[in-house]
């Protein structure tokens, strides 16, 4: 009897810790709850975020089409999370290009076809570069473009070094966490998606 007791009082215990951790992992750090950015998705519709997705728990990353590295990890990275929640209509995957001068709405089309993305949940964003840049900053992501060169055609050709960052937010449009977006700890978004989910 004592040693079930004793069973009993440590699991107890043991899942105190581990939802005081969780929480403690996931307070709030900063809302986007009453700003607006107009931007477009990958549909060309206009999309007014975060409001237009009010309700749902987004995971969001930021990426460019035309990065050769860490961004193609991100999108595959978050495409595997999303694996896991076929079944959720309240979690919404979201990149946001911040190279919205080539990453036009068609090209991100073409770039979520290319890397065969679940469309029905997974919005892809650009716009006006203004408007994109107030958001990174809001976000905390920063990006330095590569000096422009252009081809025998005339195609300009840069790079851009960014945040390598995913954003978990929950329903009513705080953030709650950041990862690093190509070494990201799959488990652990998991988990952290699952506690925001059972908020909503």
């Amino acid at each position: 009897m004592n040693k079930s007791l004793n069973r009993r009082s440590i699991l107890v215990v043991c899942v105190l810790i581990l939802t005081a951790y969780s929480c403690d992992r996931l307070k709030v750090q900063d809302t986007l709850s009453g700003d607006e950015y107009l931007l477009k998705n990958q549909l060309n519709t206009d999309i007014n975020f975060p409001s237009d997705y009010e309700g749902k728990v987004m995971l969001v990353g930021y990426v460019y089409t035309h990065c050769p590295d860490i961004c193609p990890l991100i999108t595959y990275n978050m495409r595997d999370i999303q694996d896991e929640f076929q079944e959720s209509e309240d979690l919404l995957i979201v990149s946001v290009s911040f190279d919205p001068e080539r990453d036009t709405p068609d090209v991100l089309y073409d770039y979520a076809s290319n890397f065969n993305l679940n469309q029905q949940n997974w919005q892809l964003l650009t716009g006006d570069k203004t408007v994109v840049e107030n958001l990174l900053s809001k976000l905390n992501i920063g990006t330095v473009k590569t000096p422009t060169r252009f081809t025998d055609s005339g195609t300009p050709i840069y790079f851009i070094d960014h945040t390598d960052r995913v954003t978990l937010i929950d329903d009513q449009g705080r953030i709650r966490a950041h990862y690093p977006g190509s070494e990201l700890d799959k488990n652990e978004v998991i988990k952290d998606i699952e506690v925001l989910l059972n908020e909503v």
